[in-house]
């Protein structure tokens, strides 16, 4: 398996109408991604943008016709996302803040009010407390809000828009919380969702040794045709210790 540019570009973003990426590859063969949520035709490598899942980075692979070799790329669908981790408020961890574009590294372009969040209020109405120009989630609050000891709140959109390549079109990201008085109240089915998350989601900005084991977790995974976790929505759980 070989890198090679597969599209002109390595980030694209949804637009007011529909957008279709193509590859600038002209043998004929078959595409894949991974993880799940890239909406790309197998035949002719076509991805169509706002269908995707965004804030994600995502593994292309191409196997020309007769060969046995496939070429990788990576290309990321612009837009937030959240780590997916326990947050232990008392150590103080109790801000949940966006990762742009698949990298932790980077930060929003053009900061302030011509970024907007939770555009429609939905994560307000949920009790999920986001502050509305840098989508920094405040967990502490957002806990109290629910009035109870565990559990989850609704899951709701965050709709929001960036000034960015996307010419601030709306974009959006289901989010849920889920509290639990400690660790030890996590249920497995969410323990094991964290620790596959952690091999399957790949990242942006990360070293090259993070990066490869990521990308062998993912082939590893499709070779056995085992499920992998779905990228979304991110796995933010909180404890109070």
């Amino acid at each position: 398996m070989r890198n090679e540019k597969i599209y002109a570009d390595s980030v694209f973003y949804l637009q007011g109408s529909a957008v279709t990426i193509k590859p600038v590859i002209m043998q004929s063969g078959s595409y894949t991604s991974l993880p799940e949520g890239l909406k790309i035709d197998k035949k002719t490598g076509y991805i169509d943008v706002n269908q995707s899942e965004s804030g994600l980075r995502y593994l292309v692979l191409f196997t020309p016709t007769g060969s046995a070799e496939s070429i990788k790329n990576y290309i990321t669908i612009s837009g937030i996302n959240y780590p997916d981790k326990v947050f232990n408020l008392a150590l103080g961890d109790s801000i949940a803040a966006p990762i742009y574009n698949a990298d932790a590294k980077i930060p929003f372009p053009n900061p302030g009010k011509t970024n907007v969040f939770d555009e429609n209020g939905g994560c307000k109405k949920a009790g999920i407390v986001i502050n509305t120009e840098n989508a920094r989630i405040n967990l502490a609050q957002s806990i109290r809000n629910q009035a109870i000891d565990t559990g989850a709140t609704e899951q709701v959109k965050l709709a929001y828009r960036i000034n960015d390549g996307s010419n601030r079109t709306v974009n959006s990201l289901n989010v849920k919380i889920y509290f639990y008085r400690n660790a030890k109240e996590i249920p497995k089915y969410l323990t094991d969702l964290l620790a596959v998350r952690k091999t399957t989601v790949v990242a942006a900005g990360t070293d090259s040794q993070t990066t490869a084991a990521s990308t062998q977790n993912l082939l590893s995974l499709a070779a056995k045709s085992e499920s992998m976790a779905r990228p979304r929505p991110p796995c933010i759980i909180v404890v109070g210790n």
